[in-house]
Order: structure tokens, then sequence, then C-alpha cells
């Protein structure tokens, strides 16, 4: 049974138990613990993985998914889903950047299954069983809130799965460890910038402990079982709201009795700063959180330069970026949909479809110019086809889907024959 098919078979019902909705609810809340998660240390992990998902799917949306018949595009039904909208509610970029989310957060992959209406759907979670001998079965499809009480077999789906598909475990194991790291350099950062002074109180002040707080009566008034003098009064009204002006961020004047002194402690001899807040920078932080930039961009084989944005060597770090990454994702996504769509017999009669990476590199026509030249004039590429590789429409013409080649070129046998050929036409003259 095709993957177009599947749907119209009679649906097997299945029980719910409670393994299953465990499992079910737990891939569930997957994304909401990474992606917006309140912790710090959940959100620096959920923003490098963030940042290779967007890499590696802005890259799969700008392939372009060919199908061809019998070895001749043909822009069809299938070309279109695959391209532009796979269904009423997503465009190809928004289904393909939730395929490759799905593929990355979710060690099962990504599951894609089809509506009754023919519609491509990628599934929040499922559960899967896997056989040796026979398909595997997928129970508990979930998409957009929706249960689907199925069970889908392997020929019925697009299963899309990373090679190094526990990358996320081991990078999550990893960081666990390194994540003490981390917010010790934060709380590091936030001890130094803290304001810290002390309160000095010289024998002056020490006087007003033998002044007592009398109420209306003439009587000392009596606070916590304990009797209040002046010098109690004031340090309470010190810290309960004349020094709460002194550490907000607006200009105050606070008064202060005779005796009494704010020294701030990091004002030291040692110090280059002149203040608590002065001259602290994030820098420890920030260089440990490219380290674990580094650690994702190493784990999906993205070039760390690409994935921190820098400017040198962008098209060695891009060709590496696309053998080494967006090639192996590419193949198996090409494979599933040709092995469950297409067929073996429709395959072999070149039915299929091809994902073509060219287009994730931005063509300068200046420099491309020489190169589309010589593979015009060797007969490699027709017209239409340099106009395919810089996204430009063709020209519906004959002669621009035609092949050419420059009388330049010969083949050697016919080569090696000119020189006797050349005698014989010199001796005729």
């Amino acid at each position: 049974m095709g993957f177009f098919d599947f749907f119209k078979h009679e649906p097997t019902r299945v029980e719910t138990d409670g393994k299953a909705l465990e499992s079910r609810n737990q891939q569930r809340v997957l994304f909401s613990d990474y992606i917006s998660g309140m912790k710090t240390d959940t959100a620096f992990k959920a923003y490098a993985l963030q940042i290779c998902i967007n890499h590696i799917a802005n890259a799969i949306v700008k392939c372009d998914f060919n199908t061809l018949t019998r070895g001749k595009n043909d822009s069809g039904t299938v070309w279109y889903q695959l391209n532009v909208e796979p269904n009423q509610n997503q465009n190809a970029a928004d289904f393909w950047n939730k395929v490759i989310e799905q593929m990355v957060m979710n060690e099962d992959g990504a599951l894609v299954v089809q509506s009754d209406s023919g519609e491509l759907l990628v599934a929040d979670s499922f559960t899967v069983r896997e056989y040796a001998y026979k398909p595997n079965s997928y129970a508990y499809v979930s998409i957009n809130g929706f249960t689907v009480q199925r069970i889908f077999y392997e020929q019925d789906v697009f299963h899309l799965k990373l090679n190094n598909s526990k990358v996320k475990a081991i990078f999550d194991s990893i960081y666990n460890e390194y994540g003490t790291f981390l917010n010790g350099a934060i709380r590091n950062y936030n001890r130094s910038n803290a304001l810290k002074f002390a309160l000095e109180i010289d024998a002056t002040f020490d006087q007003l402990k033998t002044k007592p707080v009398l109420d209306e009566k003439g009587e000392q008034v009596i606070k916590d079982g304990i009797p209040l003098t002046e010098y109690d009064d004031v340090i309470d009204d010190m810290f309960e709201n004349r020094l709460k002006p002194v550490f907000s961020d607006k200009d105050s004047v606070t008064p202060f009795e005779s005796g009494l002194h704010l020294n701030d402690l990091n004002a030291t001899g040692n110090s280059k700063s002149s203040g608590s807040a002065a001259n602290k920078t994030t820098r420890d932080i920030s260089a440990m959180f490219e380290d674990i930039i580094n650690m994702v961009a190493d784990a999906f084989s993205i070039p760390r330069g690409l994935l921190k944005g820098d400017t040198a060597d962008v098209d060695g770090m891009t060709d590496n970026f696309i053998a080494f990454c967006i090639n192996p994702i590419v193949e198996q996504i090409e494979d599933e949909i040709n092995r469950k769509l297409y067929g073996k017999d429709n395959v072999l009669k070149h039915t299929y479809c091809r994902i073509k990476t060219d287009r994730i590199r931005n063509f300068d026509i200046t420099k491309l110019a020489s190169s589309a030249e010589l593979m015009s004039r060797i007969g490699a590429l027709s017209i239409n086809d340099i106009l395919e590789y810089l996204n430009r429409e063709p020209i519906d013409e004959d002669w621009a889907n035609k092949h050419v080649m420059s009388k330049n070129y010969a083949l050697i046998e016919d080569a090696l024959k000119g020189g006797e050929n050349n005698e014989e036409n010199q001796d005729n003259v």
C-alpha cells in the first residue's frame, strides 16, 4: 500500500494505556521545557540548539524538491506540496522548519502523515514500536492537540531521524556538568556587580544607646520584648527606609546622623574601579556560552564560524556545512520520499524526487559568468539550465532547452585524423 493510500483503509482502533499516555504527555511538553524554559541554564541550552535548528532548517527550505517522471521534470501536485504548500495551515518553510525541529529535539525523529484530503502533516508526538522482521508501527499520533486513534505502519508514513539521533541526549548529559560552571560564572558576575557597603558607627552615635524612646505616657517603648532606644530607632529607620534610595537607580540624597559613615567595600586600593559596579564585564559568561555554541556546532557538523556569523572564509565554511551537515539530512529525506511515495518500480524507471542543494549558496552572476559560459560551450548545460541555477524564470523557447557545443571541441579519434585530412585537402588545392 502506497503512502497516499494509507488513509483509505479501515482504521485500526487502539486502546489507551497509562504508559503510552505518559510517554505522549512527556513528548508534548518537550518544546516548552527547552524553547520556553524559564531557568537560566535551560535558556542557554535552548538558544544554542535553536541556532542550529534554524541554520539547518533555513538551508533545507532553500533546497529545490525536483520531481521527475521518466527522467524529465514534472512540476505537479507532489512538487507543489513539497515546495510550496504541504497543507492548508502551513507553507513549505514552516513545514520543513517543524520537521527539522522534531528531528533534533525528539530522539524518535519526525513523523509525517497524510490527512484524508491528501495534505502532509507533521506529528507533534507519537509512540513507535520497532520490529526486526515486520514493519514498525506508530500509535498515539498527535497533531496540533488532536490525537489520531489509528495505528500507522512504516510504509504509511515518512519517518525521518538524524543519523546521530542521540546527539541531543548526549549534549544534555554534557551540559548538566558544564552548566554548573556557567551558573557559577553568572553568580560570580552578580556577586561582583552587587553594591556592598559597610555602615561605620563611631562612639558619637553609640551614645544614643543611653537615650530611651518614650511613648505618649512617658514610658519606654518595648519592641519585640526589648526596650527601644534612639540608637535602635535610627538604625531601623536607616535600613528600612533611608538606604532604599541609595540602592535605587535614581538620584537621591539620604541624611545621616553624626557618627554614621557609609563605606564602599568594593572600592579597594587593589581595584582599578572607583566603586562597587564599575569595570565589571560579562566576558566570562559570554566565553562559556561560546563554548556551548561550539559544542552544539560540532555535534551537528556545522562549522563554528558559520554558526557564530564569522565573515572570514564564508565560502569554505558553507561548502563544509552543505557536505557534512545538510547532504546527509537531504539524502535521508530524499530516500524516504522515494521509497515510500514512489516505490521501487517507479524509481528504477527514473520517476522519483531529487532534492537539489545548489540554491543554498547565493550565486554572484558576475562570478558565475565564466563558468556558465564554459558549461554551455561544452554542452553540459542549456540556457534554461543556467537560468534555473540563477533562480530565474526559464525561456519558453525550444532553442533555450537545447545543448550546444563549440566547434573547437571534437572526439579524440577525430582530432587524431585531423592532420591526415588536412594534408589531403592541401594536395587537392
